[in-house]
């Protein structure tokens, strides 16, 4: 007969805090979304020039926001709730997706352009 030793499962308790910072964090990534959108209606040809915040300040600015998720990620495994880890990842494919604008305009390749504006759209409800 073989001898099975027992395995503790530890118990690790959800931090709160955590999950409120990260629903700030989404709420200024969703004004971001919104900023991206709202330039959107000025077209694919005058959104570079015309849209206010820039795209190029609005990547600026989630950069800022993306090493704080990245670090929120890491750590976040297991101390908040699966809504909390869920939303995480949305913000990072958010803050990609912002990118694929800025790469699009950049290229000027509308047909992405356009993709990602449904995609963000498609998101956003």
């Amino acid at each position: 007969m073989s001898v099975v030793t027992p395995i503790t499962v530890a118990h690790v308790n959800r931090n709160q805090d955590l999950e409120v910072e990260v629903v700030k964090i989404w709420y200024n990534i969703v004004k971001h979304i919104e900023d991206v959108l709202t330039a959107s209606k000025l077209g694919f040809k005058l959104v570079a020039e015309w849209a206010d915040p820039s795209i190029e300040e609005i990547v600026e600015r989630i950069t800022k926001i993306d090493g704080l998720l990245n670090s929120m990620l890491d750590g976040a495994v297991g101390v908040v709730s699966d809504e909390c880890e869920v939303q995480l990842m949305n913000c990072q494919n958010s803050l990609h997706l912002i990118r694929r604008v800025h790469v699009a305009l950049k290229q000027n390749n509308q047909h992405e352009y356009d993709d990602v504006i449904f995609k963000l759209t498609s998101q956003r409800k």
